[in-house]
């Protein structure tokens, strides 16, 4: 018969931010606002390990960023990211990507310093000289 080791359902304070990989300033910052604990004990404090599960679950269905680039396939639909992102039934309306502009001047600098001639550089990135 093999040896299974089943994780307990009550993890304390000291064991809580271990479990879920990260040092406890943040646990204390990030998570303990956001899930149930309870007394062990006279001083002890307990969290539910599945609880805790469910916090880790939404939160990085919530903070997750897609690396792929839009040329790779799309990705699959995250129906419980789609929800967290409505008010009052209607989906928020799409932002302007931040990056837009310092990609344009990325791709610049980077004609700049591969050595392109001016012809061959994009017209609206060449200054006009007067």
């Amino acid at each position: 018969m093999k040896n299974t080791v089943i994780p307990p359902r009550i993890l304390r304070a000291n064991q809580a931010h271990g479990y879920l990989g990260m040092c406890r300033d943040e646990f204390n910052k990030t998570v303990r606002p956001n899930v149930r604990e309870f007394p062990i004990g006279k001083q002890g404090v307990g969290f539910d390990r599945l609880e805790l599960d469910a916090w880790a679950d939404a939160y990085i269905a919530a903070s997750s960023v897609d690396k792929r680039h839009p040329s790779d396939t799309p990705p699959l639909s995250k129906p419980e990211k789609r929800a967290m992102g409505r008010v009052g039934g209607q989906a928020l309306a799409a932002k302007p990507d931040p990056h837009a502009k310092s990609k344009e001047e990325f791709d610049r600098a980077l004609a700049m310093v591969m050595g392109k001639p001016e012809a061959s550089r994009s017209p609206r990135h060449t200054k006009k000289q007067d």
